[in-house]
């Protein structure tokens, strides 16, 4: 079984994974903006100005993966926490 510290470091480094992808998703969008384009039937597109190998990342499931990808690391720490402190429970108890 995977050691506690293990575990903890594992979530960490999922979590700053989340963070990363997050922080290249914000820059994207600062460096390349969305246009807006509205004809007379006020049906709008938007169409990013990245170049084509960014325009994946200016996608809106880029942004749930890295939304998904932090909130697996807080429940990876959080359970390796509860874990911990059921471990020091059955201590204390025995």
């Amino acid at each position: 079984m995977m050691s506690l510290e293990t575990l903890v470091r594992s979530g960490a480094i999922v979590s700053s994974a989340g963070v990363a992808l997050m922080v290249v998703f914000v820059i994207t969008l600062l460096l390349f903006p969305v246009i807006k384009n509205c004809d007379q039937t006020e049906k709008c597109s938007y169409r990013s100005t990245a170049p084509g190998e960014l325009q994946s990342v200016v996608q809106p499931s880029f942004l749930a993966i890295s939304l998904i990808t932090i909130s697996a690391g807080v429940v990876i720490l959080r359970f390796s926490r509860w874990l911990e402190s059921k471990k020091s429970e059955n201590d204390t108890k025995h």
